[in-house]
């Protein structure tokens, strides 16, 4: 009641609006998966990712054109800046789109929909933040669910440990994109949002080609089609400036943490979008796992409302 409330009560604009982009940022996010799906196998991952990266820094370009003129990206310091490049434009996508080859959407957003705890353990170890105890139950919780997308829901093969490497390498994805945020939260820099965006893309673009030519080396340089550029393009425009757009729209107004809550959307939009376009079967243990997942985030994340005297 009170996040719809906070968008109901919005400051800026028409309501329809924020409550149009809280619903549909990740959707937009969603889409950036099903997409590297559908383009699994015709475009190999470093490449993809460059590609991404490559067009959004392009068409972002104009838009902070002046400020970089003016100098503005030294305002950041420049080793952090570095980072939040490496592990928010590098380490977070190329083995996202390298998952792709191995599992489902749907299983791709449910790790995904893992960030918030991920964070969380995060900053115990780096910065000492306290864990409560409900965040340390939410991991569980999550890890449970994970558990149950990454073995099908078959027990055998948890005993066997027959896991999917798509399910680890996003893991591994997702844990930087942890790294990320957390750094970000962290250690802000004083940049404009969409200065910041083009800043990761250009740096995940850069920090991605020496990758991309070692992944030419060994896999042959990939003949790019019509449905290869198109994706690229697609995954540049609407999962990288729409979706980061948005989701900068809705914390602008109702801010950080209850603008976060609409990600938790994110797997059910994958699994949907996933069956619709791509044909993957929806099971059972895909709705435990969701309702783990999705339960252990809230229960790591969400803080209860003080009871009134």
């Amino acid at each position: 009641m009170r996040l719809a409330s906070s968008l109901a009560n919005s400051p800026s604009g028409p309501r329809w609006v924020l409550v149009f982009l809280f619903l549909c940022a990740p959707l937009l996010f969603a889409s950036n998966m099903v997409a590297a799906r559908w383009l699994s196998g015709s475009v190999p991952p470093v490449t993809l990712g460059f590609g991404r990266w490559l067009v959004a820094a392009l068409v972002l370009l104009p838009v902070v054109w002046a400020p970089l003129r003016q100098g503005a990206l030294r305002q950041a310091p420049p080793g952090v800046l570095a980072l939040l490049a490496l592990l928010g434009g590098v380490v977070s996508v190329a083995p996202q789109y390298g998952a792709a080859a191995y599992t489902s959407a749907g299983n791709i957003a449910l790790i995904a929909a893992m960030s918030p705890l991920l964070v969380a353990l995060i900053e115990r170890v780096v910065w000492g933040v306290r864990l409560r105890l409900s965040v340390v139950a939410g991991i569980a919780c999550a890890f449970t669910g994970i558990a149950v997308a990454t073995f099908r829901g078959d027990l055998a093969a948890l005993l066997r440990l027959e896991f999917n490497p798509g399910d680890a390498l996003m893991f591994f994805a997702i844990l930087a994109w942890a790294g990320y945020t957390a750094l970000l939260r962290h250690r802000p820099v004083a940049l404009p949002p969409l200065l910041l965006l083009w800043a990761v893309a250009a740096g995940g673009a850069l920090g991605m080609a020496p990758l991309m030519l070692l992944e030419w080396s060994s896999l042959g340089v990939p003949h790019l089609g019509v449905r290869a550029v198109w994706g690229m393009l697609f995954l540049g425009l609407v999962a990288g400036v729409g979706a980061y757009g948005a989701f900068a729209r809705v914390v602008s107004q109702v801010g950080a943490a209850r603008a976060s809550m609409s990600m938790y959307l994110i797997p059910a939009y994958a699994l949907a979008l996933g069956a619709t376009l791509l044909g993957e079967s929806l099971h059972g243990y895909h709705a435990v796992a969701m309702a783990l997942v999705l339960g252990g985030v809230a229960l790591g994340t969400l803080r209860p409302r003080p009871l009134s005297t």
